[in-house]
């Protein structure tokens, strides 16, 4: 194999995406593959990168060291309004903090110091400081700090399924409404100081959703972003979880033990200002029924104190303000002049809308555009990419995204079609057939190249076990089928299983590294909901240190051992160190085989699944069955280089047009109207990008 000169090996142009012309104007251009109207698609023209330099990137291992970290860059919020209040700055311009998930729980607990440790609280008990999800933004919003929540909200169709998340984030939605309400009075404000949004601005229903997880906080002389697969929710804090271990005590907020909101929670004395607001509030369906647990089945998963892996990233320089962007057009973006304000006796009954929980952040059936992102001064050595799902919307054509964005699928692509040394996936959902066969293609094509993918052993819902069973066979056994015994043996698919409790440990990370050189991390599963269907962000950092130090840590956590040998063949030794009995909680995938037969967990379970694809099993807004390989419209011949391979279905949603919902794009006259970019520092000021 010829080895690759470093240079080149590190090249952002090799790894990253690139605007697909040189020539904005042109027909190939427009700032493409990034959705029309957005900040980044700006930068074809301005002549910038669309990546950022300058970066320090933490990747962190479990829903503990993440909510952790979370959790004190909220509290260096606090404290840094407070000093910026003793400085006489009035409240709404002490700085911001922007929450954007698929999940938030209110009681979600991120302490570590309170009187109940690691839980569970008892009643009675007060807290030193509230640190639970919603104890945090109000405590935020007391010092003087605008919060933004954009949360999920199922439509009527999808309530069946997810009522419990439903009626949280309504009761979440209230809270915030009280809190601000009473704020503003006491402070005389003439803008809100929180606002909380409910979105359904995504694709069709009955499953597409709001998945990104992603927190901005520019408080200060904090500013920091967070990226990743942790939501602000239970289940996902497996407590006390340290290097050179697989698994911490559990999430006591897991399960059977998941705190009732009718049973209140320990709150800190004095009160934030303004005191608490009532959650739920009265008449809340919460009050009764209580939020149901996140459905881990307890004969895999145990009844309490549940297990949950999960990567998160912590972002600090120029990144943030790119993320800040991107909140920023998530939020404004169009519904059809259906923004509403929120009143929580009237209901969410059709995708395509967002209330919000003030008036003032909504003009003319729109939602108010948010101040311009400033710059985030340089904070170390790591370029990092921000990639995005976001799908077609029915009748969308102003605005940012209003042909969507598939950067998440298109980087994916790339960064498989590099690989020529180790490509490891940390997946919640591996279920795509296009990328076991692109994988498959890329093994075959490389003697040199090995392959690890660790995914949950089980799912998530039993009443939806035979179907995640069923699309993780089939994409599995297209990969086995895609190779010959050279390339199977050079490929490992592990379940994660914590022997010594003998239950599963629920892997719910969507994270992949590329050789040494790439490490991605974000929301997006590997499958078509998240490449084509649900609103994701991931963030790619091309960093060598970075992603070593990833791979290390997840040696650590799965062989107890330290990881320290970087020399040259490193990674195929990892590989073997990752697939060997060293990896204790690491067990085969029965589906990657030759004969499947009857699989089960270790302790008995039966995996079932169906010789046939279900067909609602992964929506989507593209029209031909992506298992054809080219395109199949009048007039567009597809790419005749990539048959059957994950980057047809890139060129065919980019370059194919079909009606008025294709993400087809004209040449520019003109450069277009972008909103909300980074307000840039002069040029006299060194170290900044320019």
């Amino acid at each position: 194999m010829n080895e690759i000169p470093e240079s080149l090996r590190q090249a952002p142009e090799r790894w990253l995406l690139g605007f697909t012309a040189a020539d904005p104007y042109s027909p190939a251009g427009d700032g493409r593959p990034w959705g029309d109207g957005t900040a980044m698609a700006a930068r074809a023209y301005a002549g910038e990168q669309p990546w950022d330099t300058g970066n320090e990137v933490t990747p962190m291992i479990g829903g503990f060291m993440a909510m952790n970290a979370i959790r004190d860059a909220f509290e260096n919020a606090i404290d840094e309004a407070g000093a910026l209040a003793g400085k006489g700055k009035p409240p709404g311009q002490r700085g911001h903090v922007y929450i954007a998930g698929w999940e938030f729980n209110a009681l979600r607990d991120t302490s570590t110091a309170n009187p109940w440790g690691d839980g569970p609280w008892q009643p009675g008990m007060t807290a030193g400081e509230d640190q639970t999800a919603l104890g945090l933004v109000v405590r935020m919003m007391s010092a003087g700090i605008v919060v933004k929540l954009l949360l999920w909200m199922p439509a009527a169709s999808q309530r069946k399924m997810v009522s419990n998340l439903a009626d949280e984030h309504w009761a979440v939605a209230a809270a915030v409404q009280d809190h601000n309400s009473n704020l503003q009075a006491l402070w005389q404000l003439s803008q809100p100081i929180g606002v909380a949004a409910l979105d359904l601005r995504v694709a069709a229903p009955p499953l597409a959703v709001l998945h990104q997880k992603a927190i901005v906080v520019r408080v200060g002389a904090v500013n920091v972003a967070f990226c990743g697969g942790v939501d602000l929710a239970f289940t996902r804090r497996d407590c006390g979880l340290v290097p050179g271990t697989s698994i911490g005590s559990g999430d006591w907020q897991s399960g059977a033990a998941i705190p009732r909101p009718g049973d209140g929670w320990p709150k800190q004395s004095p009160p934030p200002y303004g005191g608490y607001p009532d959650y739920p509030y009265p008449g809340s369906p919460l009050l009764a029924a209580g939020p149901g647990p996140e459905n881990l089945p307890a004969n895999v998963y145990g009844s309490g104190n549940q297990h949950w892996h999960d990567h998160h990233l912590r972002l600090e320089g120029p990144i943030v303000a790119t993320l800040e962007q991107q909140f920023a057009e998530r939020w404004i973006r169009d519904c059809n002049g259906r923004a509403s304000v929120f009143d929580r006796d009237s209901a969410i009954d059709s995708a395509g809308q967002v209330q919000l929980t003030s008036a003032e952040a909504i003009s003319h059936g729109k939602v108010g555009r948010l101040p311009p992102a400033e710059a985030v001064a340089p904070a170390g050595t790591a370029t990092v990419q921000m990639w995005r799902t976001i799908p077609l919307c029915p009748g969308i054509s102003t605005g940012p995204f209003a042909r969507g964005e598939f950067t998440v699928l298109a980087g994916l692509a790339n960064a498989v079609s590099q690989a020529a040394e180790l490509i490891t996936i940390w997946d919640q959902c591996f279920w795509s057939e296009p990328l076991a066969r692109l994988l498959a293609t890329r093994l075959m094509a490389n003697p040199g190249l090995r392959l690890l993918i660790v995914i949950p052993p089980y799912g998530n819902d039993t009443e939806l076990a035979e179907m995640e069973m069923t699309l993780r066979k089939n994409a599995l056994q297209d990969l086995w089928r895609g190779l010959d015994s050279h390339g199977r043996s050079r490929v490992a698919v592990r379940d994660m299983w914590a022997r010594a409790p003998g239950v599963g440990v629920y892997v719910h990370a969507k994270s992949q590294t590329y050789d040494d050189q790439l490490l991605v991390c974000g929301s997006a599963n590997l499958n078509r909901r998240s490449t084509e269907c649900d609103a994701e962000l991931d963030c790619a950092v091309l960093h060598p240190p970075t992603a070593r130090a990833h791979l290390a840590s997840l040696y650590s956590c799965m062989t107890g051992q330290t990881w320290s040998d970087f020399s040259t063949g490193w990674l195929a030794r990892y590989w073997a160190g990752m697939t060997s009995s060293a990896a204790r909680d690491l067990i085969k995938d029965p589906f990657f085989a030759e004969t499947i037969g009857s699989p089960m967990t270790p302790n008995g379970v039966p995996m079932p699944y169906s010789p046939a694809q279900p067909a609602p099993s992964e929506p989507t807004s593209i029209g031909p069955p992506i298992e054809s390989g080219t395109c199949q419209f009048p007039d567009c011949a597809g790419d005749p280089q990539a048959p059957g391979r994950l980057d047809e279905i890139t060129f065919l949603l980019e370059r194919c047009h079909h009606g008025t919902h294709w993400p087809w794009r004209q040449a520019a006259t003109c450069p277009p109207r972008i909103s909300n970019q980074v307000r840039r520092p002069t040029p006299s000021l060194p170290g900044w990008r320019k």
